[in-house]
């Protein structure tokens, strides 16, 4: 199939997460085949990056030898293959490019793996980072109004809430939602039974969602309310996993509200996607979903614009 001809460099585009890998053959603009690994880079049990890499793709330079190899994601991170630097928000897609790192190899010619974006808050004198996220959000940005800002949110283990300007990442806000969930659902007073799920269409979702919004007490109050809620049979044990996401979730937005411009897209279909839009419609916060992840129309964009290889 045809799959961004206007970005159509033949290439490697790899997305080499914390957890998973996935790897895809673009040929002039054609994507020939990919392929998926639970290898991420907590889950490469000591292999050598190289020696890995090699073994999930190296099929592909047989018939294909010069192909240009690009990597995206927590490869580029400290506990990485190698530590790219962070470039500086405002970022669009040619800092992206600039800011590549080439990598020697072994087994293919050199690997250039994108850099993740770093914004420093002029007021509180904070800063927040992403890796991987920007070269979704490079794939996502021709969707985006072309005057004015957009926010765009990417639900997950650490969502992010990304404003958009002028085809370029202005500033952004990372909640680490999905983690807290995980933690919180497995080994706490509010954990429930270990059986059941968390349901957004639930009533115990929309009541977490609820509890987010009361004045007083702020986030761990309001998670330590879960436990009473049980307590007092308004909720029952095996509910609590949805109410606790209906809390979390639901601070997430109030905050991220407060924070983003212009019209939200919200990307994914995952279930933190799902339990993301069901929270914003309760709390009224309209958001247009997004199915394209983003990530292929990043890389090749990236790659697109990047200075060949020597």
């Amino acid at each position: 199939m045809k799959e961004n001809a206007d970005l159509s460099p033949s290439l490697v585009a790899v997305d080499w997460g914390s957890t998973n890998f996935r790897a895809t053959l673009v040929i002039d603009g054609e994507v020939v085949e990919r392929v998926e690994s639970a290898h991420g880079i907590r889950h490469r049990n000591g292999r050598d990056y190289d020696d890995l890499l090699f073994s999930l793709v190296g099929h592909w330079f047989r018939e294909h030898p010069k192909l240009d190899l690009v990597l995206s994601g927590m490869i580029g991170s400290r506990e990485g293959w190698h530590e790219v630097p962070y470039v500086a928000g405002p970022a669009g897609i040619g800092n992206l490019a600039a800011g590549m790192a080439t990598v020697s190899s072994r087994h293919f010619d050199s690997v250039r793996i994108v850099p993740g974006v770093r914004w420093d808050d002029p007021v509180s004198g904070t800063t927040d980072v992403m890796r991987g996220e920007e070269t979704q959000v490079a794939g996502l940005l021709h969707s985006l109004p072309t005057e004015g800002p957009a926010t765009i949110c990417l639900p997950g283990t650490h969502s992010k809430w990304i404003v958009c300007r002028e085809g370029k990442i202005e500033r952004f806000r990372t909640f680490l939602t999905g983690e807290a969930f995980d933690r919180l659902t497995r080994d706490s007073l509010i954990a429930g039974d270990g059986k059941t799920g968390a349901d957004p269409e639930s009533a115990a979702f929309a009541r977490g969602v609820e509890l987010s919004t009361q004045a007083g007490g702020g986030l761990l109050h309001h998670l330590f309310l879960g436990r009473a809620e049980m307590l007092t049979g308004r909720v029952s044990a095996g509910d609590l996993p949805g109410l606790v996401s209906g809390l979390l979730v639901g601070h997430e937005i109030r905050e991220a509200r407060a924070f983003a411009e212009g019209p939200v897209v919200l990307v994914g279909r995952s279930p933190a996607a799902e339990a993301t839009a069901r929270a914003a419609k309760l709390l009224g916060l309209e958001a247009r979903r997004e199915e394209e992840d983003g990530h292929l129309r990043g890389l090749l964009a990236i790659a697109a614009t990047a200075p060949p290889r020597h």
